[in-house]
């Protein structure tokens, strides 16, 4: 209880000392992740006419004005530059995991046709302290199990670091390449993180002339939504169902709302997607995204989404070997999200077609939100599960509960404290030789996330 006292008065510190008017919180990198607040790159328009760039220092001059944000022409920038707001969602670990394309798209019709290359970089780092009640078994899903032992555990790090590139070559084709540097991505053994290309793929298209689009490479596949509201932490939704493989696409994009169809290689993807056989196209996935409502004081969309392929085929719990396999076991998902005015609530279900043969149980997860848009200030609970056994299982669940603050100082640096409430322990690697449902974990984790 003393744990939880100091979050919330933290929090409220944070409410406190800190206008939720501020005007510099309007101008946030990651609005077109959260669906409010404006863009750093437009230019701001004061009702008289005069114009001005995009400099927070011009808005402070004067806050007293209603600002309307209009596009800064094309003619007027350079062709190699930094572009944080579309960076910093496009980087985004946690929102826009489906639809990401749409962004480039979306920069593609700002475009005048002159081939352009946009750079941008984001920085997670984390501090955290945790305590188990069961030696050896520490549970938060943001870390992997072998790293700690005993009952207590503390670290800081790096967690990502990721660069982004995209490039728009002519006014129907775009490329988008991510390379990341993780420390929480080389289990079991400590060799001082891992460097990889997370995503590289093209996309064909032209928004402003037709709907429908293509794209062709690796890339997080279009399945479910699997976002979160919390600051740093993602729900168990997406460590148990979040694809990334490689494959193309076709998508259609009406504004209020948006359909896509992936085919995916066959074999193992790198997360989550895997079929039988390798060297053919027998791995798909749909999904699509409806606006109900779009306002300045409601927002409600509903979505859903099907991976043909999952992990959860084989006979063994190994999600790296793409030897162990089996019948192909499907995935449906079903979600929504809806703003009040600065009430935010989510909800996603993710559940596989059939049973896991290594446990005998359908493969579940699921997330229930809800937020609180103080700009600067962000406040969220998050309660998210997956489920894989039965009751009288030891690795029937992982249960997260996430209380999180979130205080924007800058428009594009983010500072972050959750407390993480972590139960049962049911790794989905060795599930039925080392879980233990009587597990539970409390973490204080301090994150900071910086996008330019």
């Amino acid at each position: 209880m003393r744990r939880l006292t100091f979050v919330s008065a933290l929090c409220l510190s944070c409410i406190l000392f800190v206008s939720p008017t501020d005007v510099i919180a309007q101008m946030d990198p990651w609005a077109n992740v959260r669906g409010s607040g404006a863009s750093a790159s437009q230019m701001i328009t004061y009702d008289e006419g005069q114009t001005y760039g995009a400099d927070p220092n011009a808005i402070l001059q004067d806050p007293s004005q209603n600002y309307d944000f209009v596009e800064l022409p094309a003619a007027h920038l350079s062709p190699v530059r930094l572009d944080t707001d579309l960076m910093a969602p496009l980087l985004d670990f946690q929102n826009r995991q489906s639809d990401k394309e749409l962004l480039i798209l979306e920069s593609q019709a700002q475009n005048d046709g002159t081939p352009t290359l946009l750079l941008g970089a984001q920085f997670r780092a984390s501090a955290f302290a945790s305590w188990s009640n069961r030696a050896d078994k520490f549970n938060y899903l943001g870390r992997f199990p072998p790293d700690f032992t005993g009952r207590t555990a503390s670290d800081i790090r790096l967690v990502h670091a990721n660069q982004g590139f995209v490039v728009h070559a002519a006014p129907w084709v775009s490329g988008y390449l991510e390379t990341l540097f993780s420390d929480v991505f080389s289990f079991p053994a400590f060799n001082q993180g891992s460097f990889q290309m997370r995503q590289a793929y093209v996309t064909l298209g032209n928004l402003n002339e037709f709907p429908v689009y293509a794209f062709l490479g690796k890339k997080n596949v279009s399945f479910g939504n699997m976002g979160t509201l919390s600051p740093f932490s993602q729900s168990v939704v997406w460590h148990y169902f979040a694809p990334l493989a490689e494959g193309g696409g076709i998508g259609y994009d009406g504004g209020f709302i948006h359909v896509s169809a992936t085919a995916l290689n066959g074999s193992r993807g790198i997360r989550v997607a895997d079929s039988e056989v390798r060297g053919e196209l027998n791995n798909f996935a749909a999904n699509g995204t409806l606006t109900v409502l779009e306002s300045r004081d409601v927002d409600f969309t509903i979505g859903g989404g099907y991976l043909h392929g999952t992990i959860y085929d084989g006979p063994a719990a190994e999600h790296l070997d793409p030897g162990v396999t089996g019948p192909m076991n499907g995935a449906w998902d079903a979600n929504a999200n809806l703003r009040l005015g600065v009430f935010h609530l989510a909800g996603e279900y993710v559940s596989t077609l059939n049973e896991w043969p290594v446990t005998g149980h359908q493969v579940i997860a699921y997330r229930a939100e809800g937020a609180l848009d103080l700009s600067p200030v962000w406040l969220s609970a998050s309660w998210s599960e997956g489920i894989q056994g039965a009751k009288t299982d030891e690795f029937q669940f992982n249960q997260q509960l996430v209380l999180g603050c979130e205080y924007r100082m800058a428009p594009n640096v983010k500072f972050s404290l959750e407390y993480i409430r972590s139960l049962g322990f049911a790794p989905l690697i060795n599930i039925t030789t080392v879980s233990d449902k009587s597990v539970r974990q409390s973490t204080f984790l301090l994150g900071v996330t910086v996008a330019i």
